[in-house]
């Protein structure tokens, strides 16, 4: 039924019907002839047409030739009762225009039932006809809602050109027309004309003309046109456009200094970021849409002196992922002389640059803030999580004796709780402790017991002091848990220790590691009432697998975290890469652990750190450095495309959210660190030159060398293995990391350099093999670097300058380092060999090594 009743109220007919029941008041028994009469309206109308009666369909109804109605066809089966038609008032019956197609003043309500009306009087747009339309009439001119049912008329069926005529009608047909400035009237109107004119720019400058004359007239501005206007436009990516108009309104007294936090949000998340199916190129051109909005917030900053805007502007791009811009605002508003106010306002900064920023950055800022007379307490980062002194609770001592005389009292067999209780009633004790609650426990008949002793102490008005002894008695009492209250009653422990969350942390993994389950469910007892509603306790049990070895309860208690909406606290990743992670030597490679190998350890810390990063968790760029180093070194090169990948594709530079927001509100779904800054930490131009080193770190020989051609992973091209860290690089390059090309072609050229320069030994056994069983020319080599890279890398020099490229300067600590090189027996034979031979260039290889050892003796090496 309803998609006929749809295809039914599209009809012209429909559209006449309903006009005809909403302009007169009929009753429902009216509604199958009047509908009956339309229906045969068009053939009445041909009949007319072709007969030229006109009084034949009204003849023909008299007679009754109508088709019968349902209620005629048959007889119902139900009795039925006649509806009574509500008589039509008579200001609808004055209302009602006595002919269609006579102009009359009447209201925009009546005037909307009537289509053909409506377009006649919204026709508005030009100055011929003068007098015919309503609006031209002296008492309907400053009819706002005349006209604003004539504007959305004119918006639905025309479009621009219908606002464009409503404009012109009200600027130019008539002149005096002052429109509202407050109230939702108001808002469409200036709404629908900014909005249009910043659709057609050749209009927007009248619009706001008319503002600034309406605004010198009667003082009068509408106060959202700022935002309008310039946000508009920021939005958009007009930023010439923005700043001449911000200027223009600025000059005009429209627009205030510090009107400039309301055009914040588009100016550095505007809604033209351009979407594209090439990443590079989406990167590239979201950031350089940013750029010129931050060009064009500083440049209207400029132009409007006196703003007092740091704390709305610093704080909130701080806080929604823009560190990088909110660091580069925070040096421009100083220099133009506008200063944060409180301590607050610097906070998220201060919280940015210390994570993600240098340590000169962060100490000129700390300094900046000392000068101003700012607390910077908060800045030294403490942790947001304190185990220490989770769950302590201070008590005032007023009103409360000494607890072990208490204690002496109720162990006294001697003393009944009676006697106990009233000897402290009398002695106007209000307040008791723990170690006095634990004597009437202990000499308590049970749980109910204790409860109700509990009780009595409250009725005789004495207080028990609130800490987790007392709070753990209480609940494990009326759980039932006799064990553990036991356990808890006659525990060593004093009650102050129960309130440290380190020693019960340490005595849970200790009692776990020992099976003491009766220990360690009191331990677990002690930590829930610490940790009653906060993750903390999940970080607890994550240390304890961590610390006796049992990764895979750990890595579920990582998915139990996160799939409750929290994060591991920074405390917990440190203990995980301090027990996890097996120390290395500086430039070496690390070792195998206890319980893992050197790849599974950081895999499995990778894969922890894969669900705390996305979750909020604060990750340092050395940390993942640490990582990347331990892949390389040790030859995994299929883990370290896949940290790579990740890291670039999380941390790489995304724009906020698109949402329509307030100006001044932005949409909190972005997390800090993603404006690229970190990336670039992490990925440094010494981390570039080393992955392209690592992927050079795979020895070759003559017999393996079809087994070893690397492929790429996305286009299928075949290379030598080489190539592959170069390769990887164009990957994250492409993915949206800046990879700086003068670093990997220095790089390419120092290991061109190793295995095919004139003979200077390295220092590196390693380095030596790759020289001696590398089975390609350096022409082979280029050509694949070029390839893998996407364009020539040494822009011709290897055609060009074949021998500079394999042959680079040498630095003088470089030959002092290669005259110290001991050559095994192997090596020396095999140079020998080739002299014998009379290869002209193992010669010369030969005379410039004996001259460097010569030149350069050896440090001698001390005795054993």
């Amino acid at each position: 039924m309803r998609p006929a009743l749809l295809r039914l109220l599209k009809r012209p007919s429909a559209v006449s019907i309903l006009d005809t029941l909403a302009a007169t008041s009929v009753g429902i028994e009216q509604l199958e002839c009047d509908y009956a009469r339309l229906r045969f309206q068009p053939r009445c109308l041909r009949y007319q047409s072709t007969v030229g009666d006109t009084d034949s369909c009204t003849t023909e109804t008299r007679h009754g030739k109508w088709p019968r109605t349902v209620s005629e066809k048959r007889r119902l089966s139900f009795s039925t009762h006649e509806i009574e038609a509500k008589a039509p008032s008579d200001e609808t019956l004055n209302n009602l225009p006595s002919n269609p197609t006579t102009i009359h003043n009447s209201g925009a309500k009546t005037l909307r039932l009537h289509p053909d009306r409506l377009e006649f009087e919204s026709d508005v747009g030009h100055i011929n006809d003068i007098g015919t339309r309503l609006i031209d009439q002296p008492e309907n001119a400053n009819d706002f809602e005349l006209w604003e049912e004539l504007l959305r008329y004119r918006q639905r069926h025309y479009g621009d050109k219908g606002t464009q005529d409503i404009w012109e009608g009200l600027t130019v047909r008539l002149q005096g027309v002052q429109l509202p400035v407050s109230g939702e009237r108001a808002d469409f109107f200036w709404r629908s004309f900014v909005e249009f004119g910043l659709r057609r720019e050749i209009y927007l400058g009248d619009v706001i003309q008319y503002a600034i004359s309406l605004h010198q007239r009667d003082g009068r501005t509408w106060s959202q046109l700022y935002e309008a206007v310039v946000g508009g436009l920021l939005d958009r990516g007009r930023t010439r456009q923005a700043t001449a108009l911000h200027r223009w309104l600025q000059k005009s007294g429209i627009a205030q200094p510090n009107d400039l936090v309301r055009v914040l949000k588009p100016a550095f998340d505007p809604a033209c970021l351009p979407v594209s199916s090439e990443p590079v190129n989406l990167v590239a051109a979201q950031r350089r849409t940013i750029t010129l909005g931050l060009r064009a917030f500083k440049e209207m900053c400029r132009t409007a002196p006196g703003h007092k805007i740091y704390g709305p502007v610093v704080s909130t791009l701080a806080q929604h992922g823009y560190g990088e811009n909110a660091l580069r605002m925070h040096n421009f508003l100083v220099k133009h002389d506008d200063h944060p106010q409180t301590a607050d306002e610097m906070m998220d900064i201060l919280d940015y640059v210390k994570k993600y920023g240098s340590r000169d950055e962060f100490g000129a800022l700390q300094t900046y803030a000392k000068e101003r007379c700012l607390d910077t307490a908060n800045g030294d980062g403490q942790g947001l999580h304190s185990s220490s002194s989770a769950g302590r609770r201070t008590n005032p001592p007023e009103g409360r004796f000494n607890d072990d005389i208490g204690a002496k009292l109720i162990s006294t067999r001697a003393f009944n709780f009676d006697i106990v209780q009233g000897t402290l009633k009398m002695l106007g004790v209000s307040a008791v402790g723990p170690r006095t609650l634990r004597e009437v426990a202990i000499r308590s008949n049970g749980s109910k017991d204790i409860l109700d002793k509990m009780n009595r102490f409250r009725t005789a008005g004495i207080s028990i002091q609130d800490c987790v002894f007392v709070r753990l008695v209480e609940k494990l009492a009326k759980q039932n848990r006799d064990i553990v209250l036991s356990d808890l009653l006659h525990s060593d422990q004093h009650p102050d220790v129960l309130e440290d969350a380190q020693i019960q942390e340490a005595f849970l993994a200790s009692h776990y590691m020992t099976q003491d389950w009766r220990q360690y469910n009191l331990s677990q007892a002690v930590l829930t009432e610490l940790f009653p509603s906060s993750p903390g306790l999940w970080d607890i049990h994550f240390r304890k697998h961590i610390a006796v070895g049992e990764y895979d309860a750990a890595s579920k208690v990582v998915d139990e975290i996160a799939v409750h909406g929290q994060r591991l606290s920074e405390e917990s990743v440190d203990f995980m890469a301090e027990k996890v992670l097996t120390a290395r030597q500086l430039t070496k490679a690390p070792s195998p652990g206890k319980h893992l190998s050197a790849r599974n350890e950081v895999m499995f810390v990778f894969r922890v750190l894969e669900r705390v990063v996305p979750a909020g968790g604060y990750i340092s760029a050395a940390f993942w450095v640490e990582l990347l180093k331990r892949l390389g070194m040790n030859n995994n090169w299929r883990e370290l495309s896949e940290v790579c990948h990740w890291l670039v594709r999380w941390y790489s530079f995304t724009p906020g959210s698109k949402s329509k927001l307030s100006a001044t509100s932005f949409a909190k779904d972005q997390p800090a660190g993603r404006d690229g800054r970190i990336l670039n930490q992490i990925f440094s131009q010494r981390m570039q030159a080393a992955i392209v080193t690592w992927g050079f770190r795979s020895p070759l020989q003559d017999h393996v060398v079809g087994k070893h051609v690397y492929q790429h992973p996305n286009s299928g091209q075949k290379f030598i293995p080489w190539i592959r860290g170069i390769a990887l690089l164009r990957q994250l390059r492409d993915a949206g990391l800046q990879v700086n090309t003068g670093w990997v072609r220095q790089a390419t050229r120092h290991r061109l350099a190793i295995l095919f320069s004139q003979y200077t030994p390295s220092a590196k056994p390693l380095n030596r093999t790759l020289r001696r069983w590398c089975p390609f020319t350096p022409q082979e080599v280029v050509a694949d670097v070029d390839r893998a890279w996407g364009e020539p890398l040494f822009d011709g020099a290897e055609n060009s300058r074949p021998k500079w490229l394999v042959n680079p300067t040498r630095t003088q600590s470089s030959r002092r380092r290669a005259s110290g090189v001991v050559l095994s027996r192997t090596e020396l034979g095999e140079l020998r060999e080739k002299a014998k031979l009379g290869d002209g260039r193992t010669l010369r290889q030969m005379r410039e090594w004996r001259e460097l050892r010569d030149r350069f003796p050896p440090k001698p090496r001390p005795d054993p």
